[in-house]
């Protein structure tokens, strides 16, 4: 707690006059980004493959066996469409449901438990899988966190090489 209100003295201090206003401009608009980045990246579901009638069926006799008889699904392989079909591409055993064909790398997050479109990694701060869809969310964030790190590290250097009277000293 003394550190954090140190800090907090010293960037009051360094935000000061026409340098720190320009410095404060600058921490604003890199924490609106960052946290539009994030709600984003917290509230979309992108790339999520979603359960419809046409995504879930038909199951595959292989799946559909193992299901009747109530047997685990642990030791199958996800079973590959039927060569005519435009919309089926691969069955995910552990989802129940095709992948679609045509929408590039369709992954199964072993964490989230559900084939997202897409896949990146899954990011372990966010509790959310990173895709094609939110990577630059991803990357805003990331970019921004450096970018405030050096805009506060300015804001400090600034402060003080500026003459005792424009900081109120």
């Amino acid at each position: 707690a003394p550190m954090i209100l140190m800090t907090s003295k010293v960037l009051v201090k360094a935000l000061q006059g026409p340098p720190g206003h320009l410095m404060l401009t600058l921490i604003l608009v890199e924490a609106g980004i960052a946290a539009l980045s994030t709600l984003y990246l917290l509230c979309s579901d992108a790339g999520v493959v979603r359960r419809t009638e046409e995504t879930c069926y038909p199951i595959p006799k292989r799946v559909e066996e193992c299901l009747r008889q109530s047997m685990p699904q642990d030791g199958l392989k996800n079973v590959p469409g039927p060569e005519h079909s435009i919309i089926h591409g691969s069955y995910c055993v552990r989802c129940c449901l095709w992948r679609p064909r045509d929408a590039g790398k369709v992954h199964h997050c072993a964490v989230c438990q559900r084939c997202v479109v897409g896949f990146d990694h899954h990011c372990g701060v966010f509790g959310r899988c990173i895709v094609d869809a939110n990577m630059p969310c991803f990357y805003a964030n990331i970019g921004m966190m450096f970018a405030g790190m050096i805009t506060a590290m300015m804001a400090v250097l600034s402060s003080s090489s500026m003459p005792p009277e424009m900081t109120g000293t």
